[in-house]
């Protein structure tokens, strides 16, 4: 997707290059042949403006394709789309998470049905805006989906980072996560794109988008565990629909959290920015990276590069500016007499982009800035720093994620890839549950407990360096934690009337103090339940791998087949809900092919935990050895490994010592090791081969054995 519609260009040459006239897809002469027309024809294209507001150079114009990504509100549905009474999950909102929940659900085979809301701008997807860049973790995340690759190919690579405050360089590095990922930084994609990407991928699934439709409202029967659902659409129908579960992914001021009664916990700042994307001719020499420009007297601005030469440009309104859009918000909402919680965009405050620009030139100082093309958006965003008091009703039958569940500031692009590790997290819990070998009361409160407080730690994180940019003394907001008690935190704010040579320091000292590569995504852990629970070691004993439970798989590189080098990761792709035992084998020779045939004979056999917790529908084994492809083929012939040979995908783990898979997850060589990888590619647990016990406690605590 881009900031404005593709030029018409030819690959007659094999690169796209810009031509006159028609293009092939509307050129009607590649539609017939010996007078007869083609079966396959082209849906209709809009071609709406991305912006409501224009500048001096008015406003950038987008391709729409209404027949491919507006679902029912296309005027026509595929003859294959019927839509069921009964289904599993009911996903109230098709934003970035209600999308990935539906993505994630239908690759386990799950009943689904999500409905938009009814809004004027409800028709299809997100336009433009919104969401500007994707970390390497939520990448990581797509990809077993198989979708990364489409997402991280959308706009340029963002790993260049600097902050100037007051014409003083304080921060000017890179931001390469090196050998961690092989995402090498934040990606960035629109979530306009985004969200056609999911739209695209649920139609594979025939699964499709019920635009302008509403949940009216709700009864849950907990006898018969079901929820009796009615959706009203434009124009008055109405619909009952049974369901087992439903989800509220229907944004910051969502009616599904308000009708379940969650508070939304936080507060709403007096902290507006106006959001520019646009061509910028300036000076500035880092336009091509991500910026943060101090000004003591006029606030800061962010700038963001997008795709097709765009910026986008964070401008914090001060002074004049911020009186002007409070005092238009306060009077709108008075005339309205609605509430604010929750609530980011402002949509009536009588700015102009021209206002915002001028704003702009003074943070900016002595480097000099103005538009050189049409806006491609413009809005007013404020920040809002919330996190909703559970995630889930205490029956489990009722989940929020994505902006319904916590909004904050712009900072870290925390907002669209928190959707993503939300949906990963929920959509594996539901599928078990949904299909009956996991108890939903235990596994699916795991959700709040996990993402809830990761939430937290995003609110905080991005409040303290709002605070910092914005040279701001508001108190962080006070959000529960496990209990009713409110969550303690180290986490520590610049002083906002710290001199230049004061400020400076604290850049390196918050950044050092947050968890490694948190801005990433990467380093990122979660709150130890039984899923990831604290590692114990028996007396005189090692744990088998040096990596914690509840952190991130590392993702090393290794071969797939002789002939394709890859990495760890794409080993577990397009699994489907299923975890992943990692079975780190040396080179299957020596004392560890002892404890390997122990693990072969004892927990693969027919009644051994492998079979009794779902065998290969619960469980992708995957064998790393450290011999070549054909060494391979000979060592892993044995009677001895029989079980483990059929059950397991092989992967050679053929890089030097110091940077290979059993290198990284610390294995004894004389031992070997499995991991048990989630399905949203955290560590859960690890064990011996031998120790057999310790996967059956681990698994029989939320699996229900056959």
């Amino acid at each position: 997707m881009a900031a404005r519609s593709l030029p018409t260009t030819s690959w007659e040459r094999g690169v796209a290059e810009p031509i006159e006239g028609a293009a092939t897809w509307a050129d009607p002469s590649n539609f017939t042949f010996d007078n007869k027309t083609s079966h396959y024809t082209v849906l209709e294209p809009g071609e709406s403006p991305t912006s409501d507001t224009a500048n001096f150079f008015g406003v950038s114009s987008l391709r729409t394709w209404p027949g491919l990504f507006n679902g029912t509100a296309a005027g026509h549905v595929p003859d294959w789309w019927k839509p069921a009474k009964k289904v599993d999950v009911l996903i109230c909102g098709a934003g970035p998470f209600g999308l990935a929940v539906a993505i994630g659900l239908a690759r386990q085979g799950i009943s689904l049905r999500i409905v938009g809301a009814i809004t004027h701008k409800s028709s299809g997807p997100c336009h433009t805006g919104r969401a500007d860049a994707v970390h390497p973790r939520a990448l990581e995340l797509l990809d077993a989906w198989g979708l990364a690759d489409e997402i991280a190919n959308e706009g340029p690579l963002l790993n260049k980072f600097t902050i100037h405050r007051d014409g003083v360089t304080m921060v000017n590095t890179w931001t390469n996560p090196s050998e961690t990922t092989k995402y090498k930084g934040q990606h960035v994609a629109t979530q306009s794109q985004i969200e056609r990407i999911y739209i695209r991928d649920l139609l594979r699934h025939q699964t499709l988008v019920e635009r302008k439709t509403t949940l009216s409202s709700f009864e849950v029967d907990n006898s018969a565990s079901i929820i009796t659902a009615r959706l009203a659409r434009e124009g008055g129908e109405e619909e009952t629909v049974e369901v087992k579960y439903l989800i509220g992914s229907d944004g910051a001021s969502s009616r599904v959290r308000e009708m379940i009664g969650v508070p939304f916990d936080g507060i709403a700042t007096d902290c507006f920015f106006a959001i520019l994307d646009c061509e910028f001719v300036t000076d500035y020499p880092h336009i091509l990276g991500t910026g943060w420009v101090i000004a003591e007297d006029h606030g800061c601005a962010i700038f963001v590069p997008r795709e097709q030469g765009h910026t986008r440009v964070y401008v914090q309104l001060t002074g004049r500016l911020q009186e002007s859009v409070v005092a238009a918000h306060r009077r709108n909402k008075e005339r309205r007499n609605e509430s604010s919680v929750g609530e980011t965009q402002v949509h009536e405050h009588g700015l102009t982009p021209d206002d915002a620009l001028e704003h702009l030139k003074k943070i900016m100082g002595s480097w000099k800035i103005d538009f050189a093309g049409p806006l491609s958006w413009f809005a007013i965003w404020r920040v809002n720093e919330r996190v909703a008091r559970t995630f889930s009703t205490p029956d489990q039958r009722i989940h929020l994620g994505g902006d319904a569940a916590h909004v904050h500031s712009t900072m870290g692009a925390f907002g669209y890839n928190s959707t993503v590790y939300d949906a990963t997290n929920l959509a594996w819990k539901l599928g078990l549950c949904i299909k009956g070998v996991a108890n939903p009361a235990r596994l699916l409160a795991t959700y709040d407990t996990e993402r809830r407080l990761s939430a937290n730690s995003v609110i905080r994180y991005t409040g303290a360096m709002l605070r910092f940019i914005c040279r701001r003394e508001d108190p962080l907001p006070v959000l529960r934690g496990l209990g009713e008690e409110p969550e303690k935190h180290n986490v520590t704010l610049a002083s906002p009337s710290a001199n230049t040579r004061e400020a400076g320091a604290w850049p390196g000292s918050f950044f050092h103090s947050t968890p490694p590569l948190l801005m990433s995504g990467l380093g990122m852990p979660l709150t130890n339940t039984f899923l990831s629970p604290v590692a114990t070691v028996a007396s005189g004993d090692t744990r088998p791998v040096k990596v914690s439970n509840g952190v991130r798989a590392p993702n090393p590189r290794i071969a797939l087949e002789k002939d394709d080098a890859s990495y760890l990761y794409d080993a577990l792709k397009n699994c489907g809900g299923r975890f992943h035992l990692i079975v780190l084998a040396s080179d299957l020779q020596g004392p560890v092919r002892q404890k390997l045939a122990h693990f072969s004979s004892e927990g693969l056999q027919p009644g051994g935990f492998f079979q009794r917790y779902g065998g290969h529908a619960r469980f992708n084994v995957v064998l790393v050895t450290k011999l070549l492809p054909h060494e391979a083929d000979v060592l892993v012939d044995g009677d001895d490994l029989k079980l483990l040979r059929d059950a397991a995908s092989v992967v050679y783990d053929d890089r030097a010592p110091d940077e290979d898979a059993h290198y990284s997850y610390a294995v004894n060589h004389a031992r070997g090791a499995i991991v048990v990888v989630r399905p949203d590619l955290f560590v859960g647990t690890s064990a011996w081969p031998e120790d057999i016990t310790a996967l059956e406690e681990y698994f029989g605590t939320f699996i229900i054995a056959a």
